[in-house]
């Protein structure tokens, strides 16, 4: 018989994602998770958390995931991250005020919603500020039962107009090189070839990139 997932409160859950969030980066001490972790962090908190096996604490000091609380805050994670790129995306908000936001809005989102929601978003790898998004089971699936609204540039037909919904790269270089070409959020473009190289409009510039460019593009389509 499967072990019965603990129901985590809102302080549990911010917890587990501020260790995430600092996993990723660096070591996670008692004393950075407390200046990261958007609930107190107290001793009552942490010891239940330790009770239901979803944290550990060594020399009592470095705060570790176990799977269990892994699991439970890869979820969260992958609410708050699609959650930031639904308010960009869709809602056009500025990514410095979707932090905020995503944190109110992640606490609403049912696993349904927010599979329905990557998929809109043509499932999204990156959130707005460049962090990974957690693989979903409708990724895996590439599951198309709603049609997406946004999708990479070499999904387009020749001739399609869209705008540009976010930039999906890590290289810095490559983001800063779109960009001085005019290929930024809110730029429309049409793509006009496809071989041998994509071939893209942006006002009235011309620019030919090479694929794994074009899926780095992500555009709303008309």
């Amino acid at each position: 018989m499967d072990a019965v997932q603990p129901k985590l409160s809102e302080a549990a859950a911010e917890v587990l994602e501020a260790i995430w969030t600092l996993e990723e980066s660096q070591e996670c001490t008692r004393e950075n998770l407390n200046r990261h972790s958007a609930a107190e962090v107290s001793d009552d908190l942490l010891a239940s958390l330790l009770t239901d096996r979803l944290i550990e604490v060594e020399n009592s000091r470095h705060v570790k995931l176990l799977p269990e609380g892994r699991s439970l805050a890869e979820k969260i994670i992958r609410r708050h991250r699609l959650a930031e790129r639904l308010i960009c995306d869709v809602l056009g908000s500025r990514v410095e005020e979707s932090e905020a936001a995503a944190c109110e809005f992640e606490h609403l989102l049912a696993e349904g919603i927010t599979s329905s929601i990557c998929t809109l978003l043509g499932h999204p790898r990156y959130c707005p500020h460049n962090k990974p998004i957690p693989e979903g089971e409708c990724c895996r699936k590439a599951s198309d039962e709603v049609k997406p609204i946004v999708t990479s540039c070499d999904q387009l037909n020749v001739g399609q107009t869209a705008r540009v919904a976010y930039l999906c790269t890590r290289e810095h270089a490559l983001l800063m090189k779109l960009s001085n070409l005019g290929i930024a959020p809110g730029a429309t473009l049409k793509l006009l070839q496809r071989w041998p190289s994509y071939v893209i409009q942006c006002d009235e510039t011309e620019i030919a990139v090479e694929e794994q460019v074009a899926r780095n593009i992500h555009v709303w389509t008309f």
